[in-house]
This record gives C-alpha cells, structure tokens and sequence, in this order.
C-alpha cells in the first residue's frame, strides 16, 4: 500500500493509516508530554503535541527527522490522561510507518542478528513486544538457505530483550549487553585504578 501522492497532504496520509484517524483531534494540552516516560527520563526533544504539528503543517521532512516519530514504545501511558481519548501511539505509528516506507531511517541502534550463529529457535520473535521479529528463510554464506531470526528496523526499539532471551547470542543490540562488554565492564570493577595484573 502507498501512501505516496502529489494531491495528498501529509495528515491525508496518517490519516489513511488505522491509528492515524486521531491526528487533527489532538488539542495540544500537553497531557500526554506530562505523563511520557520516554521525554522525561530519556528524550528531552520528544514531544507528540510538535511531531502532530509538524503533520498538520506538511512537514515531512522535519517529522522523519524527529525523535519522537522513532522512540514512542506504544505504553499508552498517556492514553488515560488524555482528554480527547487519543491513541496518540497509533498517530505516531502511522508516521513511522509512511517514514519507513519513504526511506527514512530509525535514530536507534537497533537489534541485529549474527546470522552465522543464528539457530531460528524463534524465542527472540516471541520474547519481542513490538513484533519486530520474525523467521525467514535467507541465503547465507557457508551456510546456504537457511531459516534466521530478521529484526525489522521500523519496528525495533533497541530494548534488548531478545539479546536477554537468545541461547545462541546471535542477537542483541550493537555495543550495548554483550557478553565481551559485561566482562570488561566487570573486570574494570573489580581492578582497583592503577593496578594492573
């Protein structure tokens, strides 16, 4: 399905999208910033109320640029707060959907997968609550075709829990709970400053 058109705005496209209907309801009370986890303790650039102005406003650009289309993990926190009732989640979704699908690329470093090792047990794809795992049969080298986990980028986010499930190690988030990185984070620990062994 394309979301792309010349005669269709930007909110036309969100709004296309199921979840995406709510876009223009919002009345910017800033409700949903004030309960958000993610702009408090993490983002301070992310806010809902901008990245829907920036829909309403056919700023594409600048909304695929933004924090906030990349980093919402669809708690819903929010959602009760809201005086409107919106899912503000499925708003953002249906922006990081069309910003995928046009090219645009998640600010997260997301899980990847060692496809040498991988061994398609499948709990990583059932330990994912974003539902961005899944198995699929791929030609690898040395290997031939063979069935591996495949993290979709657009819907990964970066929590690690399938690095904490994986038996094989073949997938996690780059530079972040590997097993060579809690060593030397534990050796560093252990070894007083100044001496050496």
């Amino acid at each position: 399905m394309s979301h792309s058109g010349s005669s269709q705005s930007f909110a036309d496209e969100v709004k296309a999208i199921p979840g995406g209907e709510f876009v223009e309801l919002c009345f910017s009370c800033g409700t949903c910033v004030s309960k958000c986890m993610i702009q408090q303790k993490l983002e301070p650039e992310y806010n809902p109320r901008r990245l829907l102005r920036m829909v309403i406003m056919d700023m594409k650009e600048d909304a695929f640029d933004s924090p906030t289309t990349w980093l919402c993990s669809a708690c819903d926190l929010c959602y009760p707060a809201c005086p409107q009732q919106i899912h503000i989640s499925g708003v953002i979704t249906a922006v990081k959907e069309i910003a995928v699908e046009q090219g645009g690329k998640t600010t997260l470093k997301t899980a990847a997968v060692d496809q040498q090792t991988c061994v398609s047990c499948g709990l990583c794809a059932e330990a994912c609550p974003y539902e961005a795992i899944s198995l699929v049969q791929t030609k690898v080298p040395y290997r031939g075709l063979v069935q591996v986990a495949q993290v979709d980028p657009g819907k990964c986010m970066a929590c690690g829990l399938c690095s904490a499930v994986c038996r094989s190690t073949s997938i996690g988030v780059p530079d972040d709970y590997t097993d060579k990185a809690l060593m030397e984070n534990l050796w560093d620990w252990l070894q007083p400053e100044g001496v050496t062994f």
